[in-house]
């Protein structure tokens, strides 16, 4: 169960709410219940409280003042705002300080109470389980996943990054080393790019925060707040300091992209391309060529999509196009396309009531058989069997 704070100054609609849902049914135990901002702070520092549902106009310390409070000292909680008003500009406040929701008091019903719960507590359970039960390798492929609108989740939620990070505004930089090719599989180089990762991930865990992972021993992806904790937003130098530590401690070279400043977490495959299309071409030959074309194969994912096609909408060779793509990506065309129309699948399958044929059918296979046999061969069960798990 879930522990939730009421925070209003009317007794009357206090009681109104306590009485108004079944909060047990919705996964929550009705904690406690403050009359003003100050009681709620004394409360959450006390009590185990995992979200506050506060009224936005109150005496002394208001809803928005208490949850830019609790965003700065309790990021963990969920934040519901109440309010009579239902202006726009209240609206955005709430959201821009990293509020879960926000009710209209004279037009909220149970109903419209319980689902805005539901949501919390999956983002609650979420939270949960990917900081608590994850791996760091497991985490790692989660942001993984962040980054392809094909397999971007339901409930997108960022291990050891409150969902406030993203309202305030963010960047992507991208790293990696000069002239990499094919990534490199023995035990001593990866050990030397996972050296690499950690000294940047050190280096900005304490002037900008984010969050640093990898994609395939190959990338270093650095999800970044827009301003520094010191409030600085110079990322130009903040980069080139950061590179030439790298090559000082580690003498490894490296080059990085970034992508422009967004402030949805929704927006992360887009960020994720933008910092790809970016990246200089003179340091890396061959990267424009195949940015295009994986740019292309996204964006055609789901139709019938060949190396041919490909390689004629870019305006190169298929010959050309497969050495390319195999030295740059790490896997084949074949490979590459395979995998994320059975990543997508796998969104499907988990988010979606579609039958399993019509699924196939979404992503390219009119055979069925063959698809579930595909999807058991590299996923390890059958298409039936990972949407029951």
């Amino acid at each position: 169960m879930w522990n939730l704070l009421v925070v209003e100054d009317e007794s009357i609609v206090r009681l109104g709410l306590r009485y108004m849902v079944n909060w047990e049914d919705c996964g929550i135990n009705w904690k406690a219940e403050a009359s003003n901002g100050e009681e709620a702070i004394g409360i959450i520092e006390k009590e185990d409280i995992h979200m506050v549902m506060t009224d936005i106009r109150m005496p002394g310390m208001d809803g928005l003042e208490l949850a830019k409070w609790i965003k700065a000292q309790k990021p963990e909680i969920q934040v519901i705002i109440l309010s009579s008003y239902d202006t726009f500009s209240y609206v955005q406040e709430a959201l821009r300080i990293g509020a879960a929701d926000y009710l209209h008091k004279p037009t909220m019903d149970e109903n419209e109470i319980a689902a805005s719960l539901r949501k919390i507590v999956a983002r609650l359970e979420i939270t949960e389980e990917t900081n608590s039960y994850l791996t760091e390798e497991e985490k790692n492929d989660y942001l993984l996943t962040l980054l392809d609108k094909y397999t971007f989740p339901e409930h997108p939620v960022v291990p050891d990054l409150d969902p406030s990070f993203f309202v305030s505004g963010y960047w992507l930089t991208i790293f990696r080393k000069r002239d990499d090719g094919l990534p490199v599989i023995e035990d001593a180089d990866n050990l030397r790019f996972l050296s690499t990762q950690y000294l940047i991930d050190e280096y900005v865990a304490k002037e900008w925060g984010g969050v640093v992972f990898h994609r395939s021993f190959r990338e270093i992806i650095w999800i970044a707040p827009a301003m520094t904790k010191l409030g600085q937003t110079e990322r130009s130098k903040y980069l080139e300091n950061l590179r030439q530590k790298v090559l000082e401690l580690l003498n490894v070279a490296l080059i990085y992209s970034t992508s422009p400043a967004y402030n949805a977490m929704i927006q992360l495959p887009e960020a994720y391309m933008e910092a790809l299309l970016q990246f200089p071409v003179n340091k890396q030959s061959d990267n424009l060529i195949v940015r295009k074309a994986k740019e292309f194969m996204d964006k055609n994912l789901l139709e019938d999509i060949t190396l041919v096609k490909v390689a004629e909408a870019i305006h190169v060779s298929p010959g050309y196009l497969s050495r390319v793509f195999l030295k740059e990506i790490g896997e084949n065309f074949i490979e590459y396309i395979t995998r994320n129309k059975l990543e997508y699948a796998q969104k499907l399958l988990r988010e979606s009531n579609r039958k399993i044929y019509e699924i196939a059918a979404d992503v390219g296979y009119m055979n069925p058989h063959y698809f579930s046999k595909l999807f058991k061969e590299r996923i390890g069960v059958t298409p039936l069997d990972y949407r029951n798990q």
